[in-house]
């Protein structure tokens, strides 16, 4: 709403031609009412407590404010966004002002500080990386990104392990360390040459 209010568009509108148009993110658009994902897509399932594994792909019932992208558009936008090309350096900073996550959100990002849309979370081999993570109905997508955005990482589950609540974190866990695998070894690599 402050979107529309300040620039008397759609908020929707202003991210096409802001964000979507300018990075060529092509593959990235929001739902809207359709009931469905455009094609090709992976389905989408959930495991229940009662182990049952269920197809959810067509019940998914799409968020007014979510959009649907792929891992490359996902990778193109934390480059730009984090690489300075998205806003003004003051602006990316108050993003970056972080403070501690709660007790319960430690659980699934040990040591994790929350900003503005962004968290940040230590990496393995030094450092530390951005992160937003995302899902619906059985997709699950974790990322991360270096300081400048010059590498990223998307990691897009298309299963959701919700017959326990251990089951839920050893998948987020495990998607957590590969994001965290795929970027100290882009580092190191990146510092050989």
């Amino acid at each position: 709403m402050i979107i529309e209010e300040v620039t008397g568009r759609p908020w929707h509108q202003e991210v096409q031609d802001r964000i979507l148009r300018p990075l060529a993110m092509d593959h990235t658009y929001l739902p809207g009412s359709t009931p469905t994902l455009r094609s090709p897509h992976a389905n989408a399932y959930e495991v229940y407590p009662s182990r049952e594994r269920i197809d959810v792909t067509r019940v998914i019932v799409p968020d007014p404010g979510g959009n649907v992208s792929t891992t490359s558009d996902v990778n193109r936008f934390f480059g730009a966004l984090l690489g300075g090309e998205l806003l003004p350096p003051e602006r990316l900073a108050e993003m970056r002002d972080t403070v501690p996550v709660d007790e319960e959100t430690q659980v699934f990002w040990p040591d994790g500080r929350y900003g503005l849309g962004l968290v940040n979370r230590p990496l393995s081999c030094g450092g530390s990386y951005w992160s937003h993570e995302g899902g619906q109905s059985g997709y699950i997508t974790l990322n991360g990104a270096t300081h400048d955005g010059s590498r990223s990482v998307t990691v897009s589950m298309s299963t959701a392990l919700g017959d326990s609540p251990d089951n839920a974190l050893r998948q987020e866990q495990a998607a957590s360390d590969l994001v965290d695998h795929a970027l100290c070894d882009t580092l190191v690599a990146g510092q050989d040459t």
